[in-house]
Protein backbone atom coordinates (compact mmCIF):
# COMPACT_ATOMS: atom_id res chain seq x y z
CA UNK A 1 0.00 0.00 0.00
CA UNK A 2 2.82 2.50 0.67
CA UNK A 3 4.59 1.73 -2.56
CA UNK A 4 1.51 2.58 -4.56
CA UNK A 5 0.53 5.47 -2.10
CA UNK A 6 4.17 7.27 -3.05
CA UNK A 7 3.94 6.73 -6.63
CA UNK A 8 0.15 8.08 -5.81
CA UNK A 9 0.80 11.21 -4.17
CA UNK A 10 3.00 12.16 -7.15
CA UNK A 11 3.00 10.80 -10.63
CA UNK A 12 -0.30 9.50 -11.10
CA UNK A 13 -3.43 11.84 -11.57
CA UNK A 14 -6.55 11.28 -13.17
CA UNK A 15 -6.07 11.32 -16.91
CA UNK A 16 -2.47 12.65 -16.46
CA UNK A 17 0.76 11.23 -15.59
CA UNK A 18 3.86 13.35 -13.89
CA UNK A 19 6.75 13.05 -15.92
CA UNK A 20 10.14 14.39 -15.67
CA UNK A 21 13.94 13.84 -15.81
CA UNK A 22 14.72 10.86 -17.60
CA UNK A 23 11.24 9.32 -17.88
CA UNK A 24 11.30 9.42 -21.70
CA UNK A 25 14.75 7.61 -21.90
CA UNK A 26 13.68 4.81 -19.42
CA UNK A 27 10.17 4.38 -21.68
CA UNK A 28 12.42 3.70 -24.27
CA UNK A 29 14.39 1.43 -23.04
CA UNK A 30 11.21 -0.53 -21.62
CA UNK A 31 9.95 -0.66 -25.35
CA UNK A 32 13.37 -1.38 -26.75
CA UNK A 33 13.42 -4.37 -24.41
CA UNK A 34 9.86 -5.14 -25.22
CA UNK A 35 10.13 -4.84 -29.38
CA UNK A 36 13.99 -7.30 -28.64
CA UNK A 37 11.76 -9.84 -26.91
CA UNK A 38 8.82 -9.76 -30.05
CA UNK A 39 11.66 -10.82 -32.16
CA UNK A 40 12.63 -13.26 -30.12
CA UNK A 41 15.90 -11.86 -28.50
CA UNK A 42 15.83 -12.24 -25.03
CA UNK A 43 19.00 -10.80 -24.09
CA UNK A 44 19.71 -7.68 -26.43
CA UNK A 45 22.63 -5.75 -26.29
CA UNK A 46 21.91 -3.47 -29.14
CA UNK A 47 18.66 -2.16 -29.54
CA UNK A 48 17.17 -1.85 -33.28
CA UNK A 49 14.29 0.11 -31.68
CA UNK A 50 16.14 3.19 -30.81
CA UNK A 51 16.70 6.22 -32.85
CA UNK A 52 14.38 5.23 -35.20
CA UNK A 53 16.06 2.16 -36.21
CA UNK A 54 19.92 2.86 -36.21
CA UNK A 55 20.03 1.44 -33.03
CA UNK A 56 21.32 2.07 -29.55
CA UNK A 57 23.39 0.01 -27.24
CA UNK A 58 21.38 1.30 -24.50
CA UNK A 59 20.96 -2.57 -23.36
CA UNK A 60 24.62 -3.17 -23.28
CA UNK A 61 26.17 -0.29 -21.39
CA UNK A 62 22.61 0.24 -18.83
CA UNK A 63 21.35 -2.87 -17.80
CA UNK A 64 17.90 -3.93 -18.23
CA UNK A 65 17.98 -6.68 -15.69
CA UNK A 66 14.99 -5.61 -13.68
CA UNK A 67 12.75 -4.07 -16.47
CA UNK A 68 11.65 -7.49 -17.53
CA UNK A 69 8.38 -7.47 -15.66
CA UNK A 70 7.59 -3.78 -17.51
CA UNK A 71 8.27 -5.21 -20.68
CA UNK A 72 6.38 -8.40 -20.64
CA UNK A 73 3.46 -6.36 -19.41
CA UNK A 74 4.04 -3.90 -22.55
CA UNK A 75 4.24 -7.60 -24.66
CA UNK A 76 0.76 -8.87 -22.87
CA UNK A 77 -0.83 -5.17 -24.43
CA UNK A 78 -0.11 -2.71 -21.39
CA UNK A 79 -0.02 0.68 -22.28
CA UNK A 80 3.51 3.02 -21.37
CA UNK A 81 1.83 4.37 -18.56
CA UNK A 82 0.54 1.17 -16.74
CA UNK A 83 4.13 -0.67 -16.85
CA UNK A 84 5.96 2.59 -16.18
CA UNK A 85 3.96 2.87 -12.98
CA UNK A 86 3.45 -0.49 -11.87
CA UNK A 87 8.02 -0.42 -12.43
CA UNK A 88 7.58 2.39 -9.77
CA UNK A 89 5.33 0.65 -7.47
CA UNK A 90 7.45 -2.45 -7.77
CA UNK A 91 10.69 -0.08 -6.96
CA UNK A 92 8.91 1.65 -4.08
CA UNK A 93 8.36 -1.92 -2.79
CA UNK A 94 11.23 -3.97 -2.69
CA UNK A 95 13.13 -1.05 -1.54
CA UNK A 96 10.44 -1.31 1.44
CA UNK A 97 11.19 -5.48 1.57
CA UNK A 98 14.56 -5.42 1.51
CA UNK A 99 15.38 -2.33 3.82
CA UNK A 100 13.44 -4.72 5.99
CA UNK A 101 15.43 -7.18 5.64
CA UNK A 102 18.56 -5.38 6.42
CA UNK A 103 17.10 -4.20 9.07
CA UNK A 104 16.70 -7.43 10.53
CA UNK A 105 20.25 -8.12 9.79
CA UNK A 106 21.71 -5.40 11.57
CA UNK A 107 20.10 -6.92 14.39
CA UNK A 108 17.17 -4.58 14.76
CA UNK A 109 13.94 -5.29 16.26
CA UNK A 110 11.18 -5.55 13.87
CA UNK A 111 9.73 -2.30 15.17
CA UNK A 112 12.98 -0.45 14.41
CA UNK A 113 13.55 -2.67 11.30
CA UNK A 114 10.22 -1.19 10.05
CA UNK A 115 11.47 2.07 11.07
CA UNK A 116 14.82 1.70 9.56
CA UNK A 117 13.07 0.55 6.04
CA UNK A 118 10.64 3.64 6.31
CA UNK A 119 13.14 6.34 7.09
CA UNK A 120 15.53 5.07 4.22
CA UNK A 121 12.52 4.88 1.70
CA UNK A 122 11.37 8.29 2.27
CA UNK A 123 14.31 9.92 2.54
CA UNK A 124 14.21 13.50 0.74
CA UNK A 125 17.39 12.76 -1.96
CA UNK A 126 15.44 9.28 -2.74
CA UNK A 127 11.79 10.95 -3.55
CA UNK A 128 13.53 13.61 -5.09
CA UNK A 129 15.21 10.90 -7.62
CA UNK A 130 11.69 9.34 -7.84
CA UNK A 131 9.53 12.44 -8.74
CA UNK A 132 11.44 15.02 -9.75
CA UNK A 133 14.57 13.10 -11.62
CA UNK A 134 12.95 9.51 -12.37
CA UNK A 135 16.14 8.14 -12.40
CA UNK A 136 14.60 4.20 -12.25
CA UNK A 137 18.71 2.94 -12.43
CA UNK A 138 19.70 4.48 -9.88
CA UNK A 139 16.37 3.67 -7.98
CA UNK A 140 16.91 0.46 -8.22
CA UNK A 141 20.78 0.55 -7.27
CA UNK A 142 19.38 2.38 -3.67
CA UNK A 143 17.27 -0.78 -3.34
CA UNK A 144 19.82 -3.18 -2.30
CA UNK A 145 22.62 -0.27 -0.82
CA UNK A 146 20.80 -1.28 2.95
CA UNK A 147 21.66 -4.91 2.79
CA UNK A 148 25.08 -4.03 1.32
CA UNK A 149 25.87 -1.95 4.59
CA UNK A 150 23.81 -4.81 6.95
CA UNK A 151 26.55 -7.48 4.97
CA UNK A 152 29.54 -5.60 5.48
CA UNK A 153 28.60 -4.71 9.40
CA UNK A 154 28.51 -8.44 9.78
CA UNK A 155 31.53 -9.33 8.20
CA UNK A 156 33.21 -6.29 10.50
CA UNK A 157 31.39 -8.28 13.40
CA UNK A 158 32.73 -11.78 12.73
CA UNK A 159 29.95 -13.07 10.76
CA UNK A 160 30.95 -14.77 7.91
CA UNK A 161 29.08 -17.58 7.01
CA UNK A 162 26.55 -15.59 4.71
CA UNK A 163 28.88 -13.91 3.00
CA UNK A 164 26.55 -14.65 -0.03
CA UNK A 165 23.97 -12.51 1.19
CA UNK A 166 26.73 -9.50 0.30
CA UNK A 167 27.55 -11.69 -3.40
CA UNK A 168 23.09 -10.91 -3.71
CA UNK A 169 23.39 -7.58 -2.53
CA UNK A 170 26.01 -6.30 -4.95
CA UNK A 171 25.12 -8.52 -7.80
CA UNK A 172 21.83 -6.67 -7.48
CA UNK A 173 23.64 -2.83 -7.67
CA UNK A 174 25.51 -4.48 -10.60
CA UNK A 175 22.56 -5.32 -12.65
CA UNK A 176 20.45 -1.87 -11.64
CA UNK A 177 22.90 0.91 -12.52
CA UNK A 178 26.76 1.19 -13.13
CA UNK A 179 27.48 4.49 -11.54
CA UNK A 180 26.03 3.16 -7.83
CA UNK A 181 28.54 -0.07 -8.11
CA UNK A 182 31.03 2.31 -8.01
CA UNK A 183 29.60 4.05 -5.26
CA UNK A 184 28.87 1.25 -3.18
CA UNK A 185 32.78 -0.04 -4.28
CA UNK A 186 34.03 2.97 -2.67
CA UNK A 187 31.95 2.69 0.26
CA UNK A 188 32.47 -1.16 1.08
CA UNK A 189 36.73 -0.02 0.32
CA UNK A 190 36.27 3.24 2.81
CA UNK A 191 34.63 1.03 5.32
CA UNK A 192 37.61 -1.97 5.32
CA UNK A 193 40.47 0.34 5.10
CA UNK A 194 38.93 2.42 8.31
CA UNK A 195 38.66 -1.23 10.05
CA UNK A 196 41.65 -2.88 8.25
CA UNK A 197 42.84 -3.76 11.87
CA UNK A 198 39.64 -6.51 12.15
CA UNK A 199 39.27 -7.19 8.35
CA UNK A 200 42.71 -8.40 8.67
CA UNK A 201 41.53 -11.75 9.28
CA UNK A 202 41.40 -14.90 7.36
CA UNK A 203 38.07 -15.60 7.69
CA UNK A 204 36.62 -12.13 6.90
CA UNK A 205 39.36 -11.65 3.77
CA UNK A 206 38.02 -15.28 2.51
CA UNK A 207 34.66 -14.04 2.82
CA UNK A 208 35.11 -10.42 1.06
CA UNK A 209 37.03 -12.80 -1.56
CA UNK A 210 34.42 -14.88 -2.05
CA UNK A 211 31.52 -12.46 -2.24
CA UNK A 212 33.51 -10.87 -5.10
CA UNK A 213 34.27 -13.53 -6.62
CA UNK A 214 30.36 -14.61 -6.62
CA UNK A 215 29.12 -11.13 -7.90
CA UNK A 216 31.13 -10.99 -10.56
CA UNK A 217 30.33 -14.57 -11.91
CA UNK A 218 26.59 -13.24 -11.30
CA UNK A 219 27.02 -10.06 -13.58
CA UNK A 220 29.97 -11.30 -16.14
CA UNK A 221 26.99 -10.93 -18.65
CA UNK A 222 26.86 -7.75 -17.98
CA UNK A 223 30.20 -6.26 -17.43
CA UNK A 224 32.26 -8.57 -19.49
CA UNK A 225 30.22 -6.67 -22.69
CA UNK A 226 30.83 -3.43 -21.67
CA UNK A 227 34.24 -4.10 -20.99
CA UNK A 228 34.93 -5.94 -24.67
CA UNK A 229 32.83 -2.86 -26.66
CA UNK A 230 35.09 0.14 -24.32
CA UNK A 231 38.06 -1.55 -25.07
CA UNK A 232 36.87 -1.78 -29.54
CA UNK A 233 36.04 1.91 -29.71
CA UNK A 234 35.71 4.74 -27.80
CA UNK A 235 32.64 6.61 -26.70
CA UNK A 236 30.99 9.71 -26.59
CA UNK A 237 30.55 8.61 -22.79
CA UNK A 238 34.40 9.34 -21.88
CA UNK A 239 35.82 11.72 -24.77
CA UNK A 240 32.91 13.70 -25.13
CA UNK A 241 31.19 14.05 -21.21
CA UNK A 242 28.64 16.21 -21.18
CA UNK A 243 29.02 16.96 -17.42
CA UNK A 244 31.73 18.20 -15.88
CA UNK A 245 31.80 17.09 -12.09
CA UNK A 246 33.75 20.35 -10.62
CA UNK A 247 30.77 22.14 -12.49
CA UNK A 248 28.08 20.21 -10.70
CA UNK A 249 29.52 21.51 -6.62
CA UNK A 250 27.20 22.67 -4.20
CA UNK A 251 27.95 25.91 -2.47
CA UNK A 252 27.71 24.70 1.01
CA UNK A 253 25.36 27.61 2.14
CA UNK A 254 23.14 26.50 0.08
CA UNK A 255 23.28 22.68 0.40
CA UNK A 256 22.17 23.47 4.36
CA UNK A 257 19.08 26.05 2.94
CA UNK A 258 17.89 23.76 0.97
CA UNK A 259 17.91 20.69 3.24
CA UNK A 260 16.41 22.74 5.81
CA UNK A 261 13.45 24.36 3.98
CA UNK A 262 13.35 20.48 1.85
CA UNK A 263 13.65 22.25 -0.80
CA UNK A 264 11.89 20.41 -4.45
CA UNK A 265 14.89 19.14 -6.53
CA UNK A 266 15.80 21.57 -9.39
CA UNK A 267 19.32 21.64 -10.91
CA UNK A 268 20.96 23.58 -7.90
CA UNK A 269 18.27 22.66 -5.10
CA UNK A 270 19.30 19.19 -4.67
CA UNK A 271 19.41 18.33 -1.01
CA UNK A 272 19.57 15.78 1.76
CA UNK A 273 16.22 16.89 3.57
CA UNK A 274 16.14 18.49 7.27
CA UNK A 275 16.22 15.33 8.70
CA UNK A 276 18.83 13.79 6.84
CA UNK A 277 21.01 16.87 7.63
CA UNK A 278 20.30 17.22 11.17
CA UNK A 279 21.04 13.52 12.17
CA UNK A 280 23.96 13.90 10.50
CA UNK A 281 25.31 16.61 12.80
CA UNK A 282 24.04 15.57 15.56
CA UNK A 283 25.23 11.95 15.60
CA UNK A 284 28.32 13.24 14.00
CA UNK A 285 29.19 15.07 17.08
CA UNK A 286 28.05 12.68 19.32
CA UNK A 287 29.90 9.99 17.70
CA UNK A 288 33.10 11.56 17.34
CA UNK A 289 33.07 13.11 21.02
CA UNK A 290 32.01 9.47 22.61
CA UNK A 291 34.44 7.28 19.87
CA UNK A 292 31.19 5.26 18.70
CA UNK A 293 29.95 3.78 15.02
CA UNK A 294 33.24 5.71 14.27
CA UNK A 295 33.30 3.92 10.72
CA UNK A 296 29.92 4.60 9.76
CA UNK A 297 29.95 8.63 10.67
CA UNK A 298 33.60 8.92 9.29
CA UNK A 299 31.85 8.04 5.73
CA UNK A 300 29.13 9.74 6.26
CA UNK A 301 30.73 12.98 6.73
CA UNK A 302 33.45 12.39 4.20
CA UNK A 303 30.85 12.18 1.62
CA UNK A 304 29.37 15.34 2.71
CA UNK A 305 32.31 17.31 2.02
CA UNK A 306 32.95 15.95 -1.49
CA UNK A 307 29.26 17.20 -2.16
CA UNK A 308 30.14 20.74 -1.15
CA UNK A 309 32.66 23.25 -2.59
CA UNK A 310 35.18 22.80 -0.08
CA UNK A 311 36.15 19.52 -1.60
CA UNK A 312 38.52 20.34 -4.22
CA UNK A 313 37.01 18.49 -7.05
CA UNK A 314 39.14 20.97 -10.08
CA UNK A 315 41.60 17.84 -8.99
CA UNK A 316 39.83 14.40 -9.84
CA UNK A 317 37.58 15.72 -12.84
CA UNK A 318 39.03 13.67 -15.13
CA UNK A 319 39.86 10.70 -12.30
CA UNK A 320 37.59 7.57 -12.19
CA UNK A 321 36.15 9.44 -9.22
CA UNK A 322 34.05 11.48 -11.82
CA UNK A 323 32.44 8.91 -13.09
CA UNK A 324 29.83 10.14 -10.61
CA UNK A 325 29.01 13.14 -13.28
CA UNK A 326 27.60 14.73 -9.64
CA UNK A 327 29.05 14.76 -6.21
CA UNK A 328 25.56 14.75 -4.89
CA UNK A 329 24.83 11.48 -5.87
CA UNK A 330 26.65 10.17 -2.75
CA UNK A 331 23.42 12.12 -0.97
CA UNK A 332 21.96 8.16 -1.28
CA UNK A 333 24.70 6.76 0.89
CA UNK A 334 25.12 8.88 3.25
CA UNK A 335 20.66 9.17 3.93
CA UNK A 336 21.58 5.18 4.24
CA UNK A 337 24.57 6.02 6.59
CA UNK A 338 22.44 8.24 9.06
CA UNK A 339 19.48 6.22 8.69
CA UNK A 340 21.68 3.09 10.30
CA UNK A 341 22.64 5.58 12.82
CA UNK A 342 19.14 7.22 13.91
CA UNK A 343 17.63 3.88 14.32
CA UNK A 344 20.61 2.19 16.20
CA UNK A 345 19.50 5.56 18.51
CA UNK A 346 22.83 5.71 20.48
CA UNK A 347 21.41 8.79 22.38
CA UNK A 348 17.96 6.62 22.86
CA UNK A 349 15.63 9.17 21.19
CA UNK A 350 13.38 6.21 20.66
CA UNK A 351 12.85 5.22 24.03
CA UNK A 352 9.58 7.11 24.38
CA UNK A 353 6.67 6.41 22.41
CA UNK A 354 5.79 10.04 21.66
CA UNK A 355 8.84 10.89 20.14
CA UNK A 356 9.25 7.68 17.84
CA UNK A 357 5.42 8.28 16.44
CA UNK A 358 6.41 12.07 16.64
CA UNK A 359 9.52 11.15 14.72
CA UNK A 360 7.77 9.04 11.97
CA UNK A 361 4.83 11.82 11.72
CA UNK A 362 7.20 14.66 11.26
CA UNK A 363 9.05 12.13 7.65
CA UNK A 364 5.88 11.27 6.69
CA UNK A 365 4.29 14.72 6.29
CA UNK A 366 7.97 15.62 4.55
CA UNK A 367 7.54 13.14 1.88
CA UNK A 368 3.82 14.29 1.26
CA UNK A 369 4.69 18.02 1.33
CA UNK A 370 7.35 17.47 -0.60
CA UNK A 371 5.45 14.84 -3.18
CA UNK A 372 2.70 18.30 -3.20
CA UNK A 373 5.01 20.96 -3.70
CA UNK A 374 6.61 19.35 -6.69
CA UNK A 375 3.80 19.06 -8.97
CA UNK A 376 2.47 22.46 -7.86
CA UNK A 377 6.15 23.96 -8.88
CA UNK A 378 5.87 22.03 -12.59
CA UNK A 379 2.36 22.05 -13.27
CA UNK A 380 3.98 22.20 -17.15
CA UNK A 381 4.86 18.25 -16.33
CA UNK A 382 1.94 16.60 -16.41
CA UNK A 383 1.16 14.74 -19.56
CA UNK A 384 -2.25 13.31 -20.60
CA UNK A 385 -2.13 9.37 -21.13
CA UNK A 386 -2.20 9.56 -24.90
CA UNK A 387 0.66 11.91 -24.77
CA UNK A 388 2.56 9.92 -22.26
CA UNK A 389 1.90 6.55 -24.38
CA UNK A 390 3.60 8.15 -27.70
CA UNK A 391 6.79 6.69 -27.14
CA UNK A 392 9.77 8.41 -29.04
CA UNK A 393 12.59 6.47 -29.74
CA UNK A 394 14.69 9.43 -30.23
CA UNK A 395 15.43 10.06 -26.72
CA UNK A 396 18.40 8.13 -25.56
CA UNK A 397 19.13 10.38 -22.60
CA UNK A 398 20.68 14.03 -22.68
CA UNK A 399 24.10 13.12 -22.83
CA UNK A 400 24.25 10.67 -25.50
CA UNK A 401 26.68 8.63 -23.65
CA UNK A 402 26.49 5.56 -25.39
CA UNK A 403 26.89 6.78 -29.02
CA UNK A 404 30.27 6.26 -30.56
CA UNK A 405 33.37 9.39 -30.62
CA UNK A 406 32.44 9.76 -34.44
CA UNK A 407 28.26 10.00 -34.21
CA UNK A 408 27.32 13.49 -34.21
CA UNK A 409 23.36 13.01 -33.30
CA UNK A 410 21.98 16.48 -34.86
CA UNK A 411 23.08 14.62 -37.92
CA UNK A 412 21.40 11.05 -37.23
CA UNK A 413 18.16 13.76 -36.61
CA UNK A 414 18.21 14.88 -40.07
CA UNK A 415 18.54 11.59 -41.52
CA UNK A 416 15.71 9.84 -40.20
CA UNK A 417 14.76 8.24 -43.52
CA UNK A 418 18.04 6.28 -43.03
CA UNK A 419 19.47 6.55 -46.42
CA UNK A 420 21.97 3.52 -47.43
CA UNK A 421 24.94 5.69 -48.58
CA UNK A 422 27.22 4.53 -51.56
CA UNK A 423 29.11 5.66 -55.07
CA UNK A 424 25.98 5.30 -57.56
CA UNK A 425 28.68 4.72 -60.42
CA UNK A 426 30.37 2.02 -58.75
CA UNK A 427 27.49 -0.10 -57.97
CA UNK A 428 23.46 -0.37 -57.99
CA UNK A 429 21.62 -1.05 -54.85
CA UNK A 430 17.70 -2.54 -55.09
CA UNK A 431 15.68 -4.28 -52.88
CA UNK A 432 16.36 -2.60 -49.51
CA UNK A 433 14.16 -4.02 -46.57
CA UNK A 434 14.70 -2.05 -43.91
CA UNK A 435 13.46 -3.05 -39.93
CA UNK A 436 14.87 -2.87 -36.67
CA UNK A 437 16.50 -5.94 -36.97
CA UNK A 438 18.32 -6.30 -39.98
CA UNK A 439 19.28 -4.48 -43.51
CA UNK A 440 18.75 -6.82 -46.41
CA UNK A 441 19.68 -5.38 -50.38
CA UNK A 442 20.17 -6.52 -53.62
CA UNK A 443 23.81 -5.35 -54.95
CA UNK A 444 25.65 -5.62 -57.94
CA UNK A 445 28.93 -4.04 -57.71
CA UNK A 446 29.77 -4.81 -62.17
CA UNK A 447 32.98 -6.08 -60.68
CA UNK A 448 34.16 -3.07 -58.57
CA UNK A 449 34.84 -2.85 -54.92
CA UNK A 450 32.38 -0.49 -53.77
CA UNK A 451 31.89 0.83 -49.86
CA UNK A 452 28.39 0.76 -48.36
CA UNK A 453 27.50 3.13 -45.43
CA UNK A 454 24.68 1.31 -43.84
CA UNK A 455 22.17 3.47 -41.63
CA UNK A 456 23.43 1.80 -38.51
CA UNK A 457 25.26 3.24 -35.63
CA UNK A 458 28.34 0.91 -35.44
CA UNK A 459 28.99 -1.30 -32.63
CA UNK A 460 31.32 -4.51 -32.12
CA UNK A 461 28.96 -6.95 -33.10
CA UNK A 462 27.61 -6.82 -36.74
CA UNK A 463 27.51 -9.11 -38.99
CA UNK A 464 26.80 -9.69 -42.53
CA UNK A 465 25.61 -12.82 -44.78
CA UNK A 466 25.73 -12.28 -48.62
CA UNK A 467 24.13 -15.02 -50.95
CA UNK A 468 25.15 -15.12 -54.74
CA UNK A 469 27.96 -16.54 -57.04
CA UNK A 470 31.73 -15.18 -56.48
CA UNK A 471 30.83 -12.28 -54.36
CA UNK A 472 32.80 -11.03 -51.59
CA UNK A 473 32.20 -8.47 -48.08
CA UNK A 474 34.03 -7.69 -45.54
CA UNK A 475 33.39 -7.82 -42.01
CA UNK A 476 31.30 -4.66 -40.71
CA UNK A 477 33.00 -1.71 -39.32
CA UNK A 478 32.95 1.81 -38.29
CA UNK A 479 32.55 4.39 -40.30
CA UNK A 480 34.33 7.90 -40.43
CA UNK A 481 31.01 9.19 -38.88
CA UNK A 482 30.00 6.70 -36.81
CA UNK A 483 28.09 4.49 -38.91
CA UNK A 484 28.37 0.97 -40.24
CA UNK A 485 30.69 0.39 -43.07
CA UNK A 486 31.21 -2.51 -45.58
CA UNK A 487 32.96 -3.22 -48.48
CA UNK A 488 31.41 -5.54 -51.11
CA UNK A 489 32.23 -7.11 -54.62
CA UNK A 490 29.90 -9.25 -57.21
CA UNK A 491 26.50 -9.75 -57.92
CA UNK A 492 23.94 -11.04 -54.68
CA UNK A 493 22.16 -10.38 -51.71
CA UNK A 494 23.12 -9.26 -48.26
CA UNK A 495 21.69 -8.99 -44.86
CA UNK A 496 23.32 -6.74 -42.05
CA UNK A 497 22.35 -7.51 -38.40
CA UNK A 498 23.66 -7.81 -34.75
CA UNK A 499 24.59 -10.75 -33.24
CA UNK A 500 25.97 -11.12 -29.97
CA UNK A 501 29.91 -11.31 -29.74
CA UNK A 502 32.06 -14.40 -28.18
CA UNK A 503 32.63 -12.34 -24.95
CA UNK A 504 28.92 -11.42 -25.00
CA UNK A 505 27.83 -15.20 -24.98
CA UNK A 506 31.03 -16.46 -22.68
CA UNK A 507 29.87 -13.90 -20.22
CA UNK A 508 26.32 -14.73 -20.79
CA UNK A 509 27.14 -18.31 -20.10
CA UNK A 510 29.20 -17.69 -17.14
CA UNK A 511 26.14 -15.59 -15.80
CA UNK A 512 23.58 -18.33 -15.98
CA UNK A 513 25.71 -21.51 -14.38
CA UNK A 514 26.59 -19.43 -11.86
CA UNK A 515 22.44 -18.82 -10.98
CA UNK A 516 21.46 -22.24 -11.76
CA UNK A 517 24.45 -23.30 -9.93
CA UNK A 518 23.42 -20.84 -6.83
CA UNK A 519 19.43 -22.33 -7.03
CA UNK A 520 21.03 -25.96 -7.35
CA UNK A 521 23.25 -25.27 -4.02
CA UNK A 522 20.23 -23.95 -1.97
CA UNK A 523 18.05 -27.01 -3.38
CA UNK A 524 20.30 -29.14 -1.65
CA UNK A 525 20.51 -27.09 1.46
CA UNK A 526 16.50 -27.19 2.09
CA UNK A 527 16.70 -30.81 1.38
CA UNK A 528 19.63 -31.64 3.70
CA UNK A 529 17.63 -29.01 6.73
CA UNK A 530 14.57 -30.65 6.01
CA UNK A 531 15.83 -34.60 5.58
CA UNK A 532 13.89 -37.13 7.60
CA UNK A 533 15.25 -39.80 9.69
CA UNK A 534 14.93 -42.83 7.92
CA UNK A 535 17.43 -41.08 4.66
CA UNK A 536 19.69 -41.16 8.26
CA UNK A 537 19.53 -44.30 8.66
CA UNK A 538 21.76 -46.54 6.12
CA UNK A 539 24.98 -43.63 6.56
CA UNK A 540 24.49 -44.21 10.28
CA UNK A 541 25.55 -48.35 9.56
CA UNK A 542 28.48 -47.26 7.19
CA UNK A 543 30.63 -47.48 10.05
CA UNK A 544 32.36 -50.67 11.42
CA UNK A 545 32.32 -50.95 15.32
CA UNK A 546 34.42 -53.25 17.52
CA UNK A 547 31.18 -54.23 19.67
CA UNK A 548 27.53 -53.90 19.87
CA UNK A 549 27.45 -50.54 22.53
CA UNK A 550 27.96 -48.18 19.83
CA UNK A 551 25.05 -49.82 17.36
CA UNK A 552 22.88 -50.27 20.79
CA UNK A 553 23.06 -46.37 21.70
CA UNK A 554 22.27 -45.43 18.53
CA UNK A 555 19.13 -47.73 18.15
CA UNK A 556 18.05 -46.33 21.39
CA UNK A 557 18.18 -42.55 20.45
CA UNK A 558 16.31 -43.15 17.38
CA UNK A 559 13.96 -45.55 19.04
CA UNK A 560 13.01 -43.26 22.15
CA UNK A 561 10.91 -40.71 20.84
CA UNK A 562 8.72 -42.98 19.32
CA UNK A 563 8.50 -44.86 22.96
CA UNK A 564 7.45 -42.25 24.64
CA UNK A 565 5.23 -41.28 21.78
CA UNK A 566 3.67 -44.66 22.80
CA UNK A 567 3.32 -43.79 25.88
CA UNK A 568 1.72 -40.59 25.90
CA UNK A 569 -0.94 -41.67 23.80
Amino acid sequence: MISILIVGIVDWHYGYIFATGDFHYHLDRIEALASSIRSFDFLPKVNGYFVGGYGYASSLFYPDVFLYPAAFLKLVGASAVTSYLSTLVLINFFTLFLGYIAGNRMDFSTEKSLLFTLMYTLNAYRLQTLFSRQDLGELMGMMFFPLVLSEMLKLKNGQTNEWYVLAFAMAGVMCSHTISVFMMVLFSSMFVIINLRVFLNKQRMFAITKAALLTLSISAGIYLPILEQMKNQKYALTTDPLINIANEVIPIKNLLFNSLGNQVFHARTVNLGIVILLALFIYGFYNLRHNKNMDITLIALFLFWTCTDLFPWKFFDHSIFAMIQFPWRFFSVISLLVTYLIVNDDLHIFSKKVIKYSVVSFIIFNAIALGQQTVIQSQDRLESYSEFDNVDSYYIGAGHEYLPEQVKYSNILNHKKRPIEYKSNKMRISNVALNHQSITFNFNTYKNVAKVQLPLIYYKGYQSSVYGKNVESTVPKLSSNGLTEISLKGNGVITIQYRNTFIQIFGAIISLLTVIGLILVQLEFRKLKFISLPTRIPVLFTRETSNGEWLNQILTDINEPNDLNAKNN
